[in-house]
């Protein structure tokens, strides 16, 4: 701690020198002349601390996230003694469908912080992997979003493996898909191996029982009072955005000891 070290190298400094200017100060506890210094001269401490900026944002973030971490531990352990009723059948997955662990995602292709959370899902299958399963619902805030969906739950009848592609190429391109919709996501199903006239036809005739599906899910999520996108759930815990791949790894780790409570 190189700020601590600081300030107390200037506290040193500045005691021995009113010690030695005023006798009567040796009659006081170290704490009482401590005290007094810092009443007296309390710019030595913001002067190192100004010279010392970084460090203290760094000790600032660092007590930030152990505050969080402590709090979402203590949610997790809540979270695991209420089991949460969702539908899993006939939605996309990935993974192992006995895997340990069920992560069910409730995204939007056209949200930011979903595309930032399905990097770190990415991440996540690959150094636990065969051990968990995602389970991808939609709850889209808009009609193309709705439409994005359609074309991704098409493409996941067809072809599962195609379908996945699909979805890393949409939110790669969210911006692109949201200026220009359909000959975007024609596009990248292309070039995700699809065929694109059969694709279309898929979506435009079951446009109504894919959106039913996204409409029982966006409806599933505000039941476990998730306002917003992306919401998971982790065997049970709750991880509300798109938080960093540490917090996905620590709920990864309770859920592996722990399985789901039914």
């Amino acid at each position: 701690m190189n700020i601590l070290r600081h300030i107390c190298l200037s506290l040193i400094m500045v005691a021995g020198s009113l010690c030695f200017a005023d006798a009567s100060a040796s009659a006081q506890s170290p704490q009482e002349q401590l005290a007094d210094i810092l009443k007296a001269h309390p710019e030595l401490v913001l002067d190192v601390l100004k010279a010392h900026s970084e460090e203290v944002l760094d000790i600032v973030q660092q007590g930030s996230d152990s505050r969080r971490r402590a709090t979402l531990l203590r949610q997790w352990e809540n979270d695991r003694q209420q089991h949460k009723n969702v539908t899993l059948e006939g939605r996309p997955f990935s993974g192992p469908a006995g895997a340990p662990v069920t992560i069910v995602a409730f995204s939007d292709f056209l949200c930011t912080y979903c595309h930032q959370a399905a990097f770190t899902l990415g991440n996540l299958m690959t150094k636990y992997k065969g051990n968990i399963r995602l389970v991808f619902k939609l709850t889209p805030k808009s009609d193309t979003g709705r439409l994005v969906g359609s074309w991704f739950l098409a493409a996941y009848k067809l072809d599962k493996a195609k379908a996945w592609k699909m979805y890393a190429l949409l939110f790669d391109r969210q911006q692109k898909v949201e200026a220009d919709p359909l000959p975007v996501i024609r596009s990248i199903a292309a070039e995700a191996g699809l065929d694109v006239k059969t694709l279309e036809a898929e979506v435009n005739g079951n446009a109504k029982s894919f959106d039913d599906i996204m409409t029982a899910d966006t409806a599933e999520a505000r039941s476990l009072g998730f306002v917003g996108t992306p919401y998971f759930l982790v065997n049970d815990m709750v991880i509300r955005g798109a938080l960093p791949l540490e917090n996905f790894v620590e709920a990864t780790e309770l859920a592996l000891k722990q399985p789901l409570q039914k």
